[in-house]
This record gives C-alpha cells, sequence and structure tokens, in this order.
C-alpha cells in the first residue's frame, strides 16, 4: 500500500451532517489579553459547559467504500492497532481486493469479529486519556469505527501519524503529558501528519470523531483547538517537511488556561494548555514585615499583598509574550525601606531567564517596573 489510493467502488452520496468546528484556515477572534480572577475583583462563578449533543461526523471522497453506518455499528469493538492488524490479514489473504472496495470493508468487519469476538461496543471512559492509551485508541468510538471502517486506508495511514506524533512528543518533552505544552503539541503534530497523508478533511474528521463521546470540558475544548492548529499549519504551507512542521509548532504561540475558569474558546490561533498553573507571588521581605504593596500586572492594579505577608496572584490566562509588573510600595511600615521578592510559578520567567528575584528595596511611594515572559512551545520543555 503506498500513499492514500488505491481505487474502489463509487461512494454513494451522504447527507450526513459533520459537527461544526472552525475552519483550520479562519481562526476565531477572542480576546487573549493577560487576565487574573485576584482577590478583591467583581467576579461570576464559571459557566458549567454540557456535553454535546451527539452527531454524525461524515467523511467521504473518492475513496470512501460503501459500507453502511449500520454494518459498522454492527461491528465488534476494536482498538485502531487491532484494525490495523485485521487490515495487514485481509490484505494478505485478498492481494487483488481493492482495499477502498466495500468488499475489502467487509471482509475487515469479518477479521474484526475473529480477532475480538467478546468486545463490546462501549468506548473507553475519559480519564483513560491520563494514562496515554489515547495513543493506541484501545477502544475506538461508533464515530471512528463508522469512519476507519468506510476509510481503511486513511485509517491504517492515521494510526502511522499517531505513532509518529507519540514519539516526537516524547523525545521532545519531559514531565506530564497530559493537559500540558506536550499535550498540546502531539495533537497538532498529529493533526499535521493526517492532513499530509490524508488530507485536511480528513484529519477534521477523524479528530473530531475522537473527541465526540465526552464532555464539553476544556480537556475537549483544548483538543479541538490544538487539533486545529495542526491542520492550519499545514494548510498554510502544504509542502513542508515533517522537521519544519515539528519547528514551527515549538515556536508557535502560546495560550495557558486557568482550568478552573471554563474558558477554554475552540478556534483561538494559540496552541493552549491547561497545566501547570501559572502564578506570580509577591512577598515582604523584611526587614521588618510590615510594608504593604500594590501589584500592578500589564497596567492594571490587581491588588495589595497583606501587611508584612505574601500574596499569590493566579492568572485566568496569559499569552506569549512580555507582560508588564509593577510592584508599588504603599506602605513602609518602620520607614526602614520596603524590602520584597517577586516568585514566579510555571512557564513564566523574569529578565534574565529567572524565576524569582533576590531581594529588592524601594521606599515608600517608589515603583519597582520589570516585565515577566510566557514563553512559545520551544522554551522550558519540561511540564
Amino acid at each position: 500500500m503506498t500513499g492514500c489510493g488505491g481505487g474502489g467502488d463509487e461512494p454513494e452520496a451522504s447527507n450526513e451532517p459533520v459537527l461544526s468546528i472552525p475552519d483550520p484556515v479562519q481562526p476565531v477572534s477572542v480576546d487573549v489579553t493577560i487576565g487574573g480572577g485576584f482577590a478583591g475583583e467583581p467576579s461570576n462563578d464559571p459557566i458549567e459547559v454540557q456535553p454535546e449533543t451527539a452527531t454524525p461526523i461524515a467523511f467521504r471522497d473518492a475513496e470512501t467504500n460503501g459500507l453502511s453506518r449500520a454494518e459498522s455499528d454492527r461491528a465488534p469493538s476494536f482498538s485502531l492497532d487491532t484494525f490495523a492488524t485485521a487490515f495487514d490479514r485481509v490484505r494478505a489473504a485478498q492481494p487483488t481486493l481493492a482495499q477502498t472496495s466495500t468488499e475489502f470493508a467487509r471482509a475487515l468487519v469479518a477479521e474484526l469479529a475473529r480477532l475480538a469476538p467478546q468486545a463490546t461496543t462501549q468506548a473507553l471512559p475519559r480519564e483513560i486519556k491520563a494514562s496515554e492509551m489515547w495513543d493506541t485508541f484501545q477502544s475506538l468510538n461508533p464515530e471512528e469505527k463508522a469512519l476507519v471502517l468506510a476509510n481503511p486506508v486513511k485509517a491504517y495511514l492515521s494510526r502511522t501519524a499517531t505513532t509518529e506524533a507519540r514519539t516526537a512528543t516524547e523525545q521532545t518533552f519531559s514531565g506530564s503529558m497530559y493537559l500540558t505544552r506536550a499535550d498540546a503539541f502531539r495533537h497538532s503534530y498529529w493533526n499535521w501528519l493526517m492532513s499530509k497523508c490524508c488530507s485536511v478533511g480528513w484529519a477534521t474528521a477523524f479528530a473530531t470523531a475522537h473527541e465526540s463521546s465526552v464532555a464539553n470540558d476544556d480537556d475537549k475544548r483544548m483538543d479541538l483547538n490544538n487539533n486545529m492548529i495542526g491542520r492550519r499549519l499545514f494548510t498554510s504551507a502544504p509542502n513542508s517537511t515533517p522537521e519544519a512542521a515539528q519547528a514551527a509548532l515549538l515556536n508557535y504561540k502560546l495560550l495557558w488556561v486557568n482550568r478552573i475558569r471554563k474558558n477554554v474558546t475552540v478556534g483561538v490561533d494559540y496552541l493552549v494548555y491547561l497545566e501547570p498553573s501559572q502564578t506570580l507571588t509577591v512577598f515582604d521581605d523584611g526587614p521588618d514585615y510590615d510594608d504593604i504593596y500594590t501589584v500592578s500586572i500589564a497596567g492594571k492594579a490587581v491588588g495589595d499583598t497583606p501587611q508584612g505577608a505574601s500574596r499569590e496572584f493566579e492568572f485566568d490566562q496569559i499569552p506569549s509574550g512580555d507582560h508588564t509588573l509593577t510592584v508599588n510600595c504603599k506602605l513602609d511600615g518602620t520607614k526602614g525601606g520596603c524590602g520584597f521578592q517577586i516568585r514566579l510559578k510555571g512557564a513564566l520567567t523574569l529578565p534574565g531567564g529567572s524565576s524569582n528575584t533576590s531581594q529588592l528595596v524601594i521606599q515608600e511611594g517608589e515603583t519597582h517596573s520589570t516585565t515577566f515572559n510566557f514563553p512559545t512551545m520551544n522554551d522550558a520543555r519540561t511540564n
């Protein structure tokens, strides 16, 4: 088998709807300025996003066979690895049978039944993703099954794309691979690879089908957005190499979103991730621990520290780039100078690349101004 070709039966017309997601070339316009849910600011409780209604996800091109949805629904549950085994066996047993034909698809279903006669059609729960079983698709959901059996050549190539995306991610990042920058990279590169081998339309359908059986939470929306970035990157330069695609993704701008706020927007032109949290702390560093500081971020006063104590500021979202930070000595309790330190948590860094300062001393009424940076994917690859 070479490429995505193969010839076969003329597909029948389909009126099945495709799950609506943003066009990969036209990301939506949203506010990605720095934000924070800081104490003392008016705020509303975040809105819980309800699960989407199950929607059939259709894909058809000249290589799609004529297997009906009813036939694919009757097929036993199977993993992408089991599918590949069945594909290889049918191809070896019937080498003259066109791999895009309905007959080949029905032979696949029969072989899958022999390989997994006791399997059920239940998809694995969402938490399985935390153990990274998604990489081999241990149990395809109904929408994935239908796409795989109707488009077995593309599905076979997509399994290779899955393995390549996982391998590249593990070679590039360390630490957690779930909800992190590594997770964002893996999804986007997976979609770039599927777009390369099988078309943007197929990558859209298959990656969206993979998310079709889970709640419409920030985890899902993060994946849908990062999938879109991979397809968008391919569309912008379809002749680029895998190495060039990886380099582009590593330099792509990031948006960290606080998952407690439940506000990931699908379609934003950033690679989105949720973990670990990003915080900034200012604390009194003597000499008498009785000072008060007013902290401003991106030109906005976000609150005061308690007298003689520290305060941690937790952001709602942070985009890649440099952001201004000012610390004003509001009260010098003993008039001995305001000594304080700044500490950052997560991917944030101060000028010079450090995550915290040594003691800084200013006088009452004075302001210390600096910047902090939220990186692109390419920096600090340990999650």
